[in-house]
């Protein structure tokens, strides 16, 4: 083992926040170091590997450093960020989302200024919190977890949440306390209360708390309920939400309302929105119509227009636009916020959009509907490989991404960038403090300038009826048996159109007079070329 301490200047910060430094030809990665800033480092080698790099003393100071306002930062593992001031956070991560669109699709294109908020403290409309037993002072606590630990970090007001949020987790954990209601304990598998989650209304002032526990009947729960709501008369509704399971997943599939109203309400342009325990909402209402303004106004949509709004959670994006366009369809697959889709629709008055109970991959894959316009927000694991494929065949004239991971992002654009042009991509900041960011791309349909022009001898060639109208498959079947590759519908199409054999009419095709020639390997253009000849199709 070696071990060596060296001067070294931090040149950059990673996605996960860290520092980094290059020490004798390798990178290290160091907790609080900012670029520009000199520090003693220590690395310990073991068997000619880095095993450990650590920060010994920070020698000089950026400018961009400030002063953490969380007494609890950095152990607490909720924000990496808060020791760089803000309009350098939004620097960093336009720059992030820059470096991973070239690192993961070898893009190399202009990203826009991330859009930040006013105050980037207090801005959580939900929270959740493990609890645990403070065996030292034999109390319940709640709070959040040490970085890449499960050991609690009691939390008694995080300057993230809402000021309300902090009360009604400390009327929770006193009434824990009145109704012996004790933590769970995750080693043990012991206990009732797992985590509290509280949702708050930005634009109503009241909150739906949710207790996750390992049972649905429990002692009490109607009165504890009722207590909470006199101790905090913002709180509308209590729910039990039955997590028995040893996993580390928070919620469980069953809920329990137990007293006042199930869901809770909140504005975005005007429009009521029901919140729900297991409903997704964006967690910033600040930004939320920042984020969903700037996917609006990026898809240049028409009175026409029929919209695909794709993982539409509780339709928030599909309603939010409904009325600049003739229909929104919405696809969702968790059953409970489709149901709250419905009724958002229904309580403002929305009678152009309808909502499905579907996975989005399989919906797309058997249906024959045309978008003009399609909106994707997928959960954080991006969306499928056959998802986007399916939007490559029905060829919107417009498709809007929205994601929260630049990772899936870029895996995602690397498939669709052979069919779609990206027109813009806006970072929204709905998470300050951290490294995380949302991402807005708009991508138009790229379409063909060049035909291949080909001469035929109509006398000269004996066409059969059946010869001019050789299927996809049929020229798929031929290519794999002569070469033993598999070529995409795609492809052929693309192959057709430059031929000149007139397809059916498309009604989705840009308006845009500016086109690209799509990206086709020359092998495959060149052997679909000859099945096209052999099926007689072209001369």
């Amino acid at each position: 083992m070696t071990k060596k301490t060296i001067e070294t200047t931090c040149v950059e910060i990673d996605d996960f926040g860290r520092g980094i430094v290059r020490i004798d030809g390798t990178t290290c990665f160091i907790d609080d170091l900012l670029p520009g800033e000199k520090a003693l480092i220590t690395t310990i080698f073991e068997y000619g590997r880095l095993k450990d790099a650590y920060i010994e003393k920070r020698l000089t100071s950026s400018p961009h450093r400030v002063t953490p306002l969380c007494p609890h930062y950095p152990s607490c593992g909720g924000c990496q960020l808060l020791h760089l001031d803000y309009p350098s956070q939004l620097i960093y991560k336009t720059k992030k989302v820059k470096f991973l669109l070239h690192k993961f699709a070898h893009l190399d294109i202009e990203v826009e200024k991330t859009l930040g908020v006013d105050n980037p403290t207090r801005f959580r409309n939900k929270v959740q919190k493990p609890v645990r037993m403070n065996y030292r002072k034999r109390l319940p606590a709640a709070g959040f977890y040490e970085k890449d630990t499960h050991r609690l970090i009691e939390v008694e007001d995080c300057l993230m949440e809402t000021e309300l949020s902090s009360k009604i987790t400390n009327a929770v954990l006193d009434l824990m306390v009145d109704y012996n209601y004790l933590p769970f304990d995750e080693d043990r598998m012991t206990g009732l209360v797992r985590h509290v989650l509280i949702k708050t209304s930005s634009f109503y002032k009241n909150a739906l708390v949710t207790l996750v526990v390992t049972k649905g009947e429990v002692p009490g729960r109607l009165n504890f309920a009722k207590d909470l709501i006199k101790r905090c008369p913002e709180v509308s509704g209590v729910v039990f939400n039955v997590n028995y399971r040893h996993t580390n997943v928070i919620l469980g599939e069953q809920d329990i309302p137990i007293y006042g109203h199930q869901r809770i309400a909140d504005k975005i342009f005007g429009r009521d929105f029901l919140i729900s325990t297991q409903s997704f909402y964006q967690t910033n209402p600040s930004q939320i119509e920042t984020l969903y303004g700037t996917a609006i106004e990026l898809a240049g949509l028409e009175k026409t227009d029929r919209v695909l709004d794709a993982y539409c959670g509780t339709g928030t994006i599909g309603l939010s636009l409904s009325d600049k366009v003739k229909e929104v369809v919405g696809v969702e697959i968790v059953p409970s916020a489709v149901h709250d889709a419905i009724t958002n629709a229904k309580i403002n008055k929305i009678k152009n959009a309808h909502f499905i109970k579907a996975d989005c991959t399989d919906y797309l894959l058997s249906t024959d509907d045309k978008y003009d316009v399609i909106f994707m927000d997928p959960p954080r694991k991006g969306s499928t490989p056959e998802f986007l494929d399916a939007v490559k065949r029905i060829a919107p004239r417009t498709l809007i991404y929205i994601s929260c991971d630049p990772v899936t992002l870029s895996r995602d654009l690397n498939l669709l960038k052979d069919t779609f042009d990206i027109e813009k991509v806006v970072p929204v900041d709905m998470f300050p403090n951290t490294t995380h960011v949302e991402t807005v791309v708009c991508l138009s349909q790229r379409k063909s300038d060049e035909t291949i022009k080909v001469e035929v001898d109509g006398d000269a060639l004996p066409v059969t009826k059946a010869e001019t109208k050789a299927t996809y498959d049929d020229i798929q079947k031929y290519v794999f048996d002569k070469y033993g590759v598999k070529v995409s519908s795609l492809d052929i199409s693309r192959v057709k159109t430059k031929c000149g054999i007139k397809e059916r009419k498309n009604y989705n095709l840009s308006k845009s007079n500016y086109y690209k020639q799509p990206n086709i390997t020359d092998e495959n253009e060149r052997i679909i070329l000859e099945a096209l000849k052999s099926f007689k199709m072209i001369g």
